[in-house]
């Protein structure tokens, strides 16, 4: 693993200034938290924007069991950010029911969501890797990028990760990087494939890897390791025990800040009641604030859903 990290060194690969041709893998961008609470601005992550989303999304379906709530979860973000585009799933994993679901198939850039992917790839290759784990447990909590670029390059890079992971996860909206290959932030996809990772780690994957994987997302720290805020949404909406991957990147039309995990109300370890999913990106010059706080937002709405 060091000789890898050498040579990424070596390429320029690693920092928010690489942008040879080739394998390039690409950092969640750093951004950086100034004492007063402000947030700074963040470097280019995409070439292009995903398609644009129709307009607002189908009525949420809902279940019994859930209080008779329902949630438009991309007009409560248009609340805090006008114009934005959401999408969201919530799942019942006790009952198999979608207590919301609205642009679920609907393609949006990963960013540091894609490190779920990158993770569990890894995994399955070094199963028996004690530096390996430590390193995937420093990516996870702290969303560090540079460890997911060193893990971008030895896995072959997006085709080949990507490519492995949707077979086996039987994903059909995530797609690899487009116009720039080596850019692990410029993966594409949906809710609906977020809540099959989900599945997958919980129920399909080797008992290590699943409770690494789940140990590293319960331990999420608040700052991310280039210090942004990473408790905005699930954890700062919902007070039971989560399990989390956030992801916060931009282009230059676009913000984008992501939700995403397991939640249980009941704090069980080891059984996870719902599948959170809150997808969110927002037209420049929106900041960085305001979309996190509209992610947020949104974990308040669909909160109530979450019965014990």
């Amino acid at each position: 693993m060091a000789a890898a990290v050498t040579a990424a060194a070596t390429l320029g690969l690693i920092g928010c200034a690489a942008t040879k041709a080739g394998p390039e893998p690409l950092q969640e961008l750093p951004l950086q938290t100034g004492s007063g609470g402000e947030v700074s601005q963040a470097p280019s992550e995409w070439a292009n924007p995903p398609a644009a989303a129709p307009g607002d999304p189908a009525p949420t379906k809902r279940s019994p069991g859930a209080l008779g709530i329902s949630v438009n979860v991309q007009q409560v973000v248009r609340q805090t950010s006008r114009n934005a585009t959401a999408a969201a799933v919530v799942v019942d994993r006790d009952s198999g029911t979608e207590l919301v679901s609205q642009n679920a198939d609907r393609q949006f850039y990963a960013g540091s969501l894609v490190k779920l992917l990158v993770a569990v790839d890894a995994f399955l290759y070094h199963p028996d890797d004690p530096q390996l784990r430590r390193q995937i447990n420093t990516m996870i909590r702290l969303s560090d990028d540079h460890i997911c670029n060193q893990l971008w390059m030895d896995g072959g890079g997006g085709r080949a990760i990507i490519g492995r992971m949707t077979k086996a996860m039987g994903l059909t909206g995530t797609e690899p990087p487009k116009t720039r290959p080596g850019q692990w932030g410029d993966t594409l996809i949906t809710a609906h494939d977020l809540v099959r990772i989900y599945d997958y780690i919980v129920d399909e994957a080797p008992a290590t890897i699943r409770m690494d994987m789940l140990a590293a997302m319960g331990n999420a720290a608040k700052f991310g390791s280039d210090d942004f805020f990473q408790h905005f949404g699930i954890p700062s909406a919902v007070n039971k025990h989560w399990a989390i991957k956030q992801a916060w990147t931009d282009n230059s039309q676009a913000v984008s800040v992501h939700s995403t995990g397991l939640v249980d109300p009941q704090g069980r370890r080891g059984t996870w009641r719902y599948t959170v999913i809150l997808l969110t990106e927002h037209p420049k010059p929106q900041t960085y604030e305001a979309a996190a706080k509209s992610a947020t937002e949104a974990a308040q709405a669909v909160a109530p859903l979450l019965e014990p």
